[in-house]
């Protein structure tokens, strides 16, 4: 992982962004370094973009939700842009005064457009009823009646009981709409009057009032009246259709015809302009208050720092190479490799081969993720993982069918958590096959391949032999992690931690721990123990990481008490971490035996249910409980005995700056 700087002048500097987040191959970091800390006291510019591009942003977004199409982006000019980077308060005020006309306009438009709907809606409604009130006035009744009128359908049960108190009068409705009827009433002439005062008093309007002239003497020739009615009724057929066509274009014309039924035609070239330019610097201010882009800006330049894998140096190299000659410009592009003050280094997600594992990246992760300064444990933790269950989970058959399911679920699954199940079951499925070979063992069925002659010792016949392997892998474990350990204290820069409890000083105890015990299992005698060379070589150990932080202190030149004290802390955690991690690994053994002791079951069971039974009974027994217990040991032998001596994974993840694609 490289650092790099870019110094560019501020015109350009959004342009490099926009490159670099569709190239997505660097991550940009605040800029720091002496020189630029004095340039951000004395020149950094105080503009406050994020509220600018709030501002900016509701407005623009407001125009895209009134259906405004999406116009081509037209980039500013050089000229443009120096005098947006002067000024950016300005810039963004200019814009938003030309927007806000713009929706004005809009919305003048849009108020004709609106008003002209509703008149045809009225004219609609109103040839309905006016159909309706022609057809309902028959000719006959209303020669022959005393008084028509048009009444509310709620009043006429009130109307009709006054009308019934008078036997010689007679009445008819005829409804012409939900709420309204024409009334006839017939009887004597000498009775209009009254009937008058009650058609005032019910709010019974004149037909006259509902109806013009003309309809209601058309309505009185029966031979043209039909003909009119039928000219009515294509009237609003027609306006009908105009309606629904109306409503139907507004939902299947693009949004390009919108807006040139909005807007007059020598307008749409001037807004065109003015929604492409306004898209731009939506983009350009959206990019500038990203917080992924810390960018440090000054009137005079900018400056873009950050993070790229040193496989993509080249480009972006490429990328400043095709600005410089797209613009003519000059800018500035240097390297720099990270130094110890830089503690939030990125490190990108390693490329696992054979790709099938890539997925079981994820069981270096859960542990933390890996700084530059220490070794990748990619391929170490997925082997040492593997290798632990298998010791565990020895069995040619079970781990053949967790090889398969592994296969089958990293093909099926391409991401989420079974895909890194999957790709875990793999190597654990091989492992479980390779230590059933060992240890002779298919579906619990012991002695079919060497005839009890197996290559590992038997975990309930040797038992003893067993512990003595698992103690000597132990060993060389934690021996091996603290190698790698002693190398990550030498790349984090702290030279003398080579000699601690993370390095030598371990290593000697751990090694002389297994070779003094060893000498006590042939010999018997303790006290013989620490006659013995290796004792001294535990003891050695010890010392040795109580002195590795006295001696640092001596060595930087700042010695105190409180250091020797660090001292016998760092000797007790050597003497007792040291001693539990070994007996620690002991449960690999457990386990071991706790698995052949299943076949031994399915063995004793096998006169009371029958063999096929019995085994099938404890391979699934086996291929649940067992597997599930032997992979949380696996798991925390690995993170917490093995990865604990020389991993931090206090790294950070690389995520790439990106920006979203433009299209013009």
């Amino acid at each position: 992982m490289k650092k790099f700087t870019i110094i560019t002048p501020p015109e350009y500097e959004t342009k490099i962004l926009s490159e670099l987040g569709r190239a997505g191959v660097v991550q940009l970091k605040e800029v720091t370094g002496v020189d630029f800390d004095r340039l951000k006291k004395v020149g950094e510019m105080g503009i406050d973009y994020k509220g600018l591009y709030e501002k900016y942003h509701e407005a623009y977004q407001g125009l895209k939700e009134r259906g405004i199409p999406d116009y081509p982006i037209i980039d500013a000019s050089v000229a443009e842009m120096r005098e947006f980077t002067e000024e950016p308060e300005g810039t963004v005020d200019s814009l938003l005064t030309e927007l806000n006309e713009f929706k004005n306009r809009l919305d003048e438009v849009t108020a004709e457009q609106e008003a002209g709907r509703r008149e045809r809606e009225k004219r609609l409604l109103e040839m309905r009823a006016r159909v309706e009130r022609v057809r309902a006035l028959q000719p006959e009744e209303f020669k022959r009646c005393l008084a028509v009128g048009v009444v509310d359908l709620q009043l006429m049960p009130r109307l009709a009981e006054h009308l019934k108190r008078i036997e010689e009068l007679s009445h008819k409705l005829v409804e012409i709409s939900p709420d309204t009827g024409y009334i006839f009433v017939f009887g004597p002439e000498v009775r209009r009057e009254w009937i008058e005062t009650l058609f005032i008093v019910f709010d019974v309007k004149d037909v006259f009032e509902v109806l013009s002239t003309g309809d209601i003497l058309l309505a009185l020739d029966p031979e043209i009246r039909e003909t009119v009615i039928k000219e009515y009724e294509e009237e609003a057929e027609k306006l009908q259709l105009l309606a629904e066509r109306e409503e139907e274009e507004e939902v299947i014309k693009d949004q390009i015809e919108k807006m040139q039924s909005l807007v007059k035609v020598e307008e749409q070239d001037r807004y065109a302009l003015l929604m492409g330019k306004a898209r731009f610097f939506d983009h350009v201010l959206g990019i500038m208050t990203s917080d992924k882009a810390p960018v440090m800006r000054t009137r005079v330049i900018s400056v873009i720092q950050g993070w790229i894998p040193e496989e993509n140096v080249k480009t972006l190299e490429n990328i400043v190479d095709g600005l410089q000659e797209r613009t003519g410009e000059l800018f500035l592009l240097q390297y720099e490799e990270p130094g110890h003050e830089d503690h939030a280094v990125p490190s990108p997600e390693p490329t696992i081969t054979p790709s099938i594992l890539q997925p079981a990246w994820k069981l270096t992760t859960l542990r933390g993720w890996p700084s530059i300064h220490e070794v990748n444990p990619k391929y170490i933790s997925i082997l040492v993982f593997s290798f632990q269950f298998g010791l565990m989970f020895g069995d040619i058959g079970q781990g053949a069918i967790f090889l398969i399911m592994g296969l089958i679920m990293s093909r099926k699954f391409k991401r989420g958590m079974m895909s890194k199940l999957g790709s875990l079951f793999i190597p654990m499925g091989i492992s479980a096959i390779i230590f059933g070979i060992m240890y002779d063992s298919i579906f619990l069925l012991e002695g079919l391949l060497f005839h009890h002659n197996q290559i590992l010792p038997n975990p309930i016949n040797e038992t003893t032999s067993l512990l003595k392997l698992v103690f000597l892998i132990a060993s060389l474990e934690i021996i091996f992690g603290l190698v790698i350990g002693a190398i990550n204290e030498y790349k984090e820069g702290n030279k003398w931690g080579v000699l601690g409890e993370h390095g030598l000083g371990m290593i000697l105890y751990i090694a002389g721990l297994y070779l003094s015990a060893m000498h006590f299992i042939r010999t018997g005698d303790f006290m013989g123990v620490m006659g013995y060379w290796a004792f001294y070589m535990l003891i050695g150990g010890m010392f040795l990481a109580m002195l590795e932080p006295i001696i640092a202190s001596i060595a930087e030149g700042h010695f105190s008490i409180e250091v020797i004290g660090e001292g016998v802390g760092a000797l007790l955690m050597t003497f007792v971490e040291g001693l539990a991690n070994c007996f620690s690994f002991l449960r690999i053994a457990a386990f071991a035996l706790a698995h052949a002791s299943l076949a031994v079951a399915a063995h004793q069971l096998g006169d009371f249910m029958g063999t096929a039974a019995s085994l099938a009974l404890m391979n699934m027994i086996a291929m649940s409980f067992e597997f599930i217990s032997s992979s949380v040991q696996s798991l925390r032998l690995l993170y917490y005995e093995f990865m604990g001596k020389f991993y931090q994974g206090q790294g950070v993840p690389f995520r790439p700056f990106r920006t979203k694609s433009r299209e013009r």
